[in-house]
């Protein structure tokens, strides 16, 4: 990447070399500026590090449906619910669609969000990639909000994406908070 060595060289050394340490960091810019191709950059470096990648990204279509963003996020990890208690099993699948039941509570949700985070980079480091953050559901903003400012001493990392002065209705106080 061109002229983009010392940011790639910043966010690395953020997260670390070897293994992340419950990092959180959010890119801000101007729309074309290059942020996707930062986080593309960063995600091919943690897969070469061993480092387990779960990517979204925001769109103006789904911005309306409630955990959208998160039923893209953990597509990968499906299988793995399992590895959860029942309540917090069963919660995750209602809302992220591939359950039955009430719509569950967000604090439920983003606890048992976290909870799988944490059991699955017991196996893997894991580095959370999201790009287009203002245009994500508002009910997973604010799961990554959530999980963000609890990953202090794990093995996940997170680093979003955002556009400065987008037409997204989410463009003030649209980052999770503690991300900022």
């Amino acid at each position: 990447m061109v002229g983009r060595d010392g940011d790639l060289a910043f966010i690395q050394s953020f997260f670390g070399n070897s293994e992340v340490q419950g990092a959180a960091l959010l890119l801000s810019g101007e729309a074309g500026v290059g942020k996707s191709a930062v986080l593309d950059a960063v995600a091919r470096g943690a897969v070469r590090g061993g480092v387990r990648v779960l990517r979204a990204a925001g769109v103006q279509f789904e911005a309306d449906i409630s955990y959208a963003g998160l039923n893209q996020l953990l597509v990968p990890l499906f299988e793995d619910f399992d590895i959860l208690d029942e309540v917090h099993r069963d919660a995750l699948r209602v809302a992220v669609g591939i359950g039955g039941g009430p719509p569950p509570d967000r604090l439920l949700t983003s606890t048992a969000v976290l909870l799988l985070l944490r059991l699955t980079s017991v196996r893997t480091p894991l580095l959370i990639v999201i790009d287009d953050l203002p245009w994500l559901d508002r009910a997973t903003n604010a799961v990554l909000g959530f999980v963000a400012r609890r990953l202090v001493g794990s093995r996940i990392g997170f680093l979003a994406a955002s556009r400065t002065g987008s037409d997204s209705p989410r463009t003030t106080g649209a980052c999770p908070s503690g991300i900022r």
